[in-house]
């Protein structure tokens, strides 16, 4: 029976058979290879239906007619160890197996389905290649320079000179003052005089 209402072909199904068989976990059990392979024939044949505790413990484990399910669970232990072999074969041989063939929890008739396919890792995008060490250091920032000062430097006999130079200077000026001081107090003394003759003669 295909899971889902898919039909997986009968050829397919057998090859998927054929290769778990062959298998190291079946290899080293003859009665869980009898078991699969029992449960497999019969849901080809379109027996699924009819598949029993009895009827896999008389027609595929070697019981006798005796054999009462009610009071032997082999049967289901049976079926369990068949569920864990099949779960490690497929975890070993994964996408190489093409059918998946299981045996549900409570039932005995088989399932066939396809492995869901693996999806492949996307792709990374490109990432651009990292600077080289050059341009990856930080840049200085050129800053703008402040107005250069004028400066102008003198020898010790150079200052030596300008000092005596303004000092010329500020003589020649206080010289200047005082004349020119005096020239008015003289041209005051002058005015005085005259007044004081003029009212002389009167």
């Amino acid at each position: 029976m295909a899971e889902h209402g898919e039909v997986v072909p009968e050829a397919e199904i057998r090859a998927t058979l054929d290769t778990l068989l062959k298998m190291p976990p079946f290899a080293r059990s003859p009665k869980l290879a009898r078991f699969l392979r029992f449960v497999v024939e019969e849901e080809l044949a379109g027996q699924g239906a009819a598949l029993k505790a009895y009827t896999i413990a008389t027609q595929a484990l070697g019981r006798g007619g005796e054999f009462d399910p009610t009071l032997d669970p082999s049967v289901r232990v049976e079926a369990g160890r068949l569920r864990r072999t099949l779960d490690e074969c497929y975890a070993r041989a994964g996408a190489d197996l093409g059918v998946r063939i299981s045996v549900p929890v409570g039932a005995y008739r088989p399932q066939f389905e396809r492995p869901a396919p693996t999806l492949e890792p996307p792709v990374p995008a490109e990432e651009p290649a990292a600077p080289r060490a050059a341009e990856s250091e930080p840049q200085p920032v050129s800053m703008p320079l402040p107005p250069a000062r004028l400066v102008v430097a003198f020898s010790p006999r150079g200052q030596a000179a300008v000092i005596a130079l303004l000092s010329g200077i500020l003589i020649m000026l206080c010289i200047e003052v005082g004349l020119l001081i005096g020239a008015r107090h003289a041209t005051r003394t002058d005015q005085i005089q005259l007044m004081n003759a003029a009212a002389q003669a009167k």
